[in-house]
């Protein structure tokens, strides 16, 4: 049954905790060492999908940012073509270019405004990832430093 990294830490948290006490130390027991071991293994291979995650989430990003834009071009290419067929008064011509420069501002802000919101939720995304990410790694170094220390003694 696959566990997230955190149930994992958690398991080997409560092997560690339930492990017997060597009678000179509180701080020193003996573990089971495939099952420690088992569960590092199992840590080690769930880190894989949280970065596979991070991958994903900048992959909907790059999606997003290539429909705004293909978005944006069609809308100034479609405001190019109807001004290429108003041409037959000045005024009229005037006021399609205005038209058309006003909707590729508007699409340009929006576009700007939608990557703009797009990397900073990828950004939120990617960073608390990462911290994830890191507080496993770190948790995993760690219940593998005090194993090795357990270990020795």
């Amino acid at each position: 049954m696959p566990h997230d990294v955190e149930s994992l830490l958690d398991m080997l948290r409560e092997l560690i905790e339930d492990s017997f006490t060597l009678p000179l130390g509180s701080d020193k027991c003996v573990l089971d060492k495939d099952k420690a071991m088992g569960l590092i293994d199992e840590i080690a291979g769930s880190l894989p999908e949280e970065l596979r995650k991070a991958t994903s989430i900048v992959s909907q990003r790059n999606e997003m940012m290539a429909k705004a834009k293909s978005e944006a071009e069609s809308i100034v290419k479609s405001a190019e073509e109807r001004s290429r067929r108003l041409v037959s008064e000045e005024e009229v011509l005037a006021s399609a270019r205005r038209k058309a420069q006003d909707i590729e501002n508007q699409t340009k802000n929006k576009t700007r405004e939608l990557r703009m919101a797009t990397n900073e939720y990828v950004e939120d995304l990617l960073k608390r990832t990462e911290e994830a990410v890191n507080t496993a790694l770190n948790e995993v170094r760690r219940s593998r430093q005090e194993f090795r220390n357990t270990a020795k003694r």
